[in-house]
């Protein structure tokens, strides 16, 4: 009886192994692949002209890499490479001055330079300078909620956003993710960031 188990399982161990056996690498197989015909349309219909995406490369020989491959390290940028435009340097303080401006649409929005860290810790500064209600901060989302009196006087909730630009980060404050804060309150809670920055 013992024997018989061990005769089945020695029969199933030598099926198994003939079954996982050793695999081809297929790795060269697009070598042998052949250029199959271009499509002909009947007469009377036109198309665009159809180029290869993915055309089989022209066989080079074997590849020969060296003995130890070092991925080449890339050139660094110039700082105006992209938009065109010097990067801010920061002040050795950390954050300059906030600068009130307007967007495109004549809305109130703060400037500042200087490095993001320095930006939003001076920015918590000036907002409890100005003694205004932090009911949350997301440091992630660059993002801080406010408690702030709208026209009629009753307290709600406003989203003071900072937003990298090109050249320095932007403050703009809203009601929620698609809608601006009134002008007024907008204006008040940016004259007051500016007179007590740091």
């Amino acid at each position: 009886m013992i024997t018989l188990r061990v005769a089945g399982i020695l029969l199933s161990c030598v099926l198994v192994t003939a079954c996982v056996g050793p695999f081809r690498d297929r790795a060269l197989d697009y070598r042998q692949a052949q250029d199959v015909a271009p499509l002909v349309l009947p007469a009377g219909q036109e198309a665009r002209p159809v180029r290869p995406l993915f055309p089989v490369p022209p066989e080079t020989g074997p590849v020969e890499w060296p003995a130890k491959f070092e991925v080449p390290k890339p050139r660094p940028l110039p700082q105006d490479a992209v938009s065109g435009v010097a990067a801010p340097t920061p002040d050795v303080k950390g954050a300059n001055k906030p600068v009130m401006t307007q967007d495109g649409n004549g809305y109130p929005v703060l400037s500042i330079q200087g490095e993001f860290n320095a930006v939003w810790d001076t920015l918590d500064q000036a907002l409890r300078a100005a003694n205004v209600k932090i009911d949350d901060r997301d440091q992630r989302l660059a993002m801080y909620f406010l408690s702030l009196a709208n026209t009629d006087g009753k307290p709600v909730i406003y989203q003071l956003r900072v937003t990298r630009g090109q050249t320095d980060y932007t403050l703009a404050l809203q009601q929620n993710d698609d809608t601006l804060a009134p002008q007024a309150v907008t204006r008040t809670l940016f004259e007051s960031i500016v007179s007590r920055w740091p």
